[in-house]
């Protein structure tokens, strides 16, 4: 007996053991991106990034997981589900209330449906009505507000993402120099860039410079879905960032007529091509043929004008482009427009997570992996590729930088470029519709769009 009670007490001493180990294992959080991301918590080397060049900001950021799993007593990692994977993964497992991550990188395509379907955790819900991020005062991560209030799209509170997704319109400044014009920054800094003003130079710089009859430069040119959502705010208003159609407004209409007579009345738009329209329009200032277009720094690396020492195969630039803000329509102010079309990569929290007090903290230090330092996150080695430049003049280089920024500063939310449709604006440009005719056409459309996304 007593031989037996001594393997019984033994037997609960494991169980115990085996219990206590089980609860003081520690939560993995899973992260779902679109992606790849690092670092987390199944990497060993600042290595297993193939990407990396050992940095000392590389090495900040891998040794905060570390510091992320110490502080919260967790272990993290990311799953690149890819976009649809993400999008099937949230319309099924949150609304089957087993959310198949603690945490979605998202877009804002399917991002605000999330939001407008109650899929996604509100840290108004969570978090005390004091916090930083709900004031709007955090340092560290930001919020899009898409339309009803709700603080569900957590975004890191930086630069980088204010830079990002700006699409600045730029010029050819030795174009402007050799027509005699006066510098458009000029003009910015004055106030006095306006459509008026902007067409003015358009007029002037259009040209055919051999003398066949035929315009070689025209003065603008590109592709309408990167330089319409700007051209919306560049008059104060907006097409879908209200559960209302915007599209059949005044001011709306004012845009419409302005891009259709720069192309049917004044002649100064680079015809755009019926088939690999955005592939020629995003080349065009390239070939010398535009001296305005709508640009972005992206369109410059995928063109290799970026930095072009990257690959001594391709030939610099012999001419500056120039960032600018757009300028100001009728309804706009130059000093108030909205720049940017708010459509940086977010996460949310799904409905149905345990704890989300817990998660949020987690994604909240993963983001924090400067510890408050926040010139350190907006280093320029921190930005090394935003900084990049498609000149030798360090001077050009930081002024395009600061536009982005400036223009990343005044965001705005606007589904235009998420609606699951386009809209013809070949057909506006063209003269296939009158303005009237392309605001009764596609009104219906953008209702019922809105009604999706913001969950009418």
């Amino acid at each position: 007996m007593k031989k037996f009670a001594a393997l019984v007490l033994a037997i609960a001493m494991l169980l115990s053991m085996t219990s206590f180990a089980s609860a003081e294992e520690p939560r993995h959080i899973l992260i779902a991106t679109t992606w790849d991301l690092y670092w987390d918590s199944t990497h060993e080397s600042i290595f297993d990034n193939p990407d990396s060049a050992g940095s000392a900001i590389d090495e900040l950021m891998f040794a905060n997981v570390a510091r992320v799993e110490e502080k919260w007593g967790v272990t993290f990692e990311y799953i690149n589900m890819l976009y649809a994977g993400a999008q099937e993964s949230i319309n099924t497992s949150i609304m089957a209330g087993t959310p198949d991550v603690d945490i979605y990188m998202v877009e804002l395509a399917i991002g605000a449906p999330a939001v407008a379907n109650g899929y996604a955790v509100d840290m108004r819900d969570v978090l005390p009505p004091d916090h930083p991020v709900l004031t709007g005062e955090d340092p560290i991560m930001t919020y899009i507000d898409t339309g009803n209030g709700a603080v569900s799209l957590l975004c890191a509170a930086s630069k980088e993402n204010m830079v990002g997704s700006t699409y600045p319109l730029s010029f050819n400044l030795q174009m402007i120099e050799d027509a005699n014009l006066e510098d458009p920054r000029d003009l910015a800094e004055r106030g006095e860039w306006t459509w008026d003003k902007f067409l003015e130079y358009c007029i002037a710089l259009t040209k055919d410079v051999d003398g066949d009859g035929v315009i070689d430069v025209y003065g603008f040119g590109g592709w309408p879905g990167d330089y319409m959502p700007q051209m919306y705010m560049s008059n104060g208003t907006y097409v879908a960032a209200n559960p209302t159609e915007n599209l059949t407004s005044p001011e709306v209409a004012e845009v419409l007529q302005f891009v259709q007579d720069m192309n049917l009345v004044y002649g100064v738009m680079y015809p755009i091509p019926a088939e690999n329209g955005w592939d020629v329009c995003r080349f065009l200032y390239r070939e010398g043929k535009v001296a305005f277009c709508p640009n972005a720094a992206w369109i410059l690396d995928s063109n290799k004008d970026y930095n072009p020492a990257q690959d001594p195969s391709i030939t610099s630039l012999d001419f500056d482009m120039i960032f600018i803000e757009w300028p100001s329509g009728p309804n706009g102010d130059f000093e108030t427009n909205r720049q940017k079309v708010a459509n940086n990569s977010c996460f949310m929290i799904p409905v149905g997570t345990e704890d989300p007090e817990l998660v949020f903290n987690v994604l909240y230090d993963i983001l924090n992996w400067f510890e408050g330092d926040t010139s350190l996150r907006d280093s320029e080695e921190a930005l090394g590729w935003w900084y990049a430049s498609t000149s030798e003049d360090i001077e050009i280089q930081d002024w395009n930088f600061e536009i982005m920024l400036s223009m990343g500063e005044k965001s705005m939310y606007e589904m235009s470029a998420n609606l699951g449709f386009e809209l013809d604006y070949l057909g506006l440009i063209n003269g296939t519709y009158t303005v009237a005719q392309f605001q009764e056409t596609y009104k219906q459309q953008v209702q019922d769009a809105l009604d999706r996304l913001m969950g009418n």
